[in-house]
């Protein structure tokens, strides 16, 4: 008996090869009637950017530009996420029912992910990994190995390579 799989957590590094994933997942999402959860992580800042940004800023000041700027890619990824459904599901974000809510979350990128899964009860994970880098020992990124290595539940890799890449060549998110 195949497990039911009712949410999906789509994970995006937000990079130029990641339509064909997308449109994977939409698709997938769609055959097994289950409801997308879109995740972007954002790393944290580095301590040597970190001293940067206090020696030169109020607290308050820094403060206000990671809360700005955080806003600012929430904004982005909807702006994005609307341009992609009018252009593949002839529906606004609103109106495609596929779609259910759309994360950006700050901090190490495979530990959120595993607890985003865990935090919406995820039957899945899928997420892109560009393929074809010329080191043909490392067949996926660092963040999906480990994934893959540490969930509890099952991870779909969408390979994409420069050539499925330029198949759908505006990028989405």
């Amino acid at each position: 008996m195949v497990p039911e799989v009712k949410t999906i957590l789509y994970t995006t590094a937000l990079g130029s090869h990641t339509r064909p994933v997308f449109r994977f997942t939409v698709g997938l999402a769609k055959q097994l009637n289950a409801r997308i959860i879109l995740l972007h992580v954002v790393e944290p800042l580095s301590n040597s950017v970190r001293f940067l940004i206090d020696s030169y800023l109020q607290p308050e000041a820094a403060e206000h530009l990671h809360h700005a700027s955080s806003q600012d890619l929430l904004e982005k990824i909807h702006k994005r996420m609307e341009a992609f459904c009018k252009e593949e599901l002839d529906a606004t974000l609103e109106q495609t029912e596929v779609i259910s809510e759309v994360r950006v979350v700050s901090g190490m990128a495979c530990e959120v992910i595993l607890y985003e899964a865990d935090r919406h009860n995820a039957d899945m994970i899928v997420m892109g990994t560009h393929t074809g880098s010329g080191m043909q020992t490392d067949l996926l990124g660092s963040t999906a190995r480990r994934v893959t290595h540490l969930s509890k539940r099952p991870v779909l890799i969408v390979p994409v390579n420069d050539s499925t890449s330029q198949e759908w060549a505006k990028p989405l998110i």
